[in-house]
């Protein structure tokens, strides 16, 4: 299959702007444990677009520009060979031949962070975010951040969400439930938008 520079470009600015989105939320949960901090250094690498899903941070900058750096707490812990959010069968049937899952998990004290990748997101491949908010965190704020990203509604999604990407060969639906943030991205030639809703929900309906 043929991908122009272009549509890789695009992907790579869509993840990364999730990745924004996942870092924001972080932000503003450590805004609400006292005296506790928090860092997106996890949430942010995953926007490189390699099969190094996400690393630990190694300094103490923040990615999103607009909110002050913060300690780094998180620290990626081991990772394996099964995404306990969606299986290789739900992978399957979103892309063909997606080979093996790698899986990074990282925690901090503000939030539990899961990332499974199948393929290369940028070219061809499955990308799920899943962050566990673990402290007192205003969710209004964070839900309303996250819905300007959204482009169309999906009813019946968690506690609100749809798709922040629906294009021919790239789909992207994010939504919350509870305290949880959950990005689910496919990218490849002709993308079935309602098989990646019909797992998003299947996710949230597990949560």
């Amino acid at each position: 299959m043929v991908h122009t520079h272009f549509v890789e470009e695009s992907n790579m600015k869509r993840i990364m702007a999730c990745a924004v989105l996942l870092a924001l939320a972080t932000a503003i949960a450590g805004c609400g444990a006292s005296g506790s901090s928090s860092s997106t250094g996890a949430a942010a690498s995953v926007g490189a677009g390699t099969n190094a899903v996400a690393t630990a941070p190694s300094g103490a900058t923040n990615a999103v520009g607009t909110i002050a750096a913060a300690t780094p707490t998180l620290s990626a812990v081991g990772g394996g060979d099964t995404c306990k959010f969606l299986s290789a069968s739900d992978a399957a049937a979103l892309l063909a031949n997606p080979g093996p899952v790698k899986v990074v998990v990282a925690d901090s004290t503000n939030q539990k962070l899961t990332t499974c990748t199948w393929g290369n997101i940028t070219t061809a491949g499955v990308l799920l975010m899943e962050q566990e908010l673990t402290a007192t965190a205003p969710v209004s704020v964070i839900k309303a951040a996250m819905l300007k990203r959204i482009v169309e509604t999906i009813p019946g999604l968690g506690d609100g969400g749809g798709f922040e990407t629906k294009t021919a060969d790239a789909v992207s639906v994010t939504f919350i439930k509870g305290s949880t943030i959950v990005l689910l991205s496919v990218s490849t030639t002709g993308v079935n938008a309602d098989a990646v809703v019909a797992a998003a929900k299947k996710i949230a309906d597990g949560i």
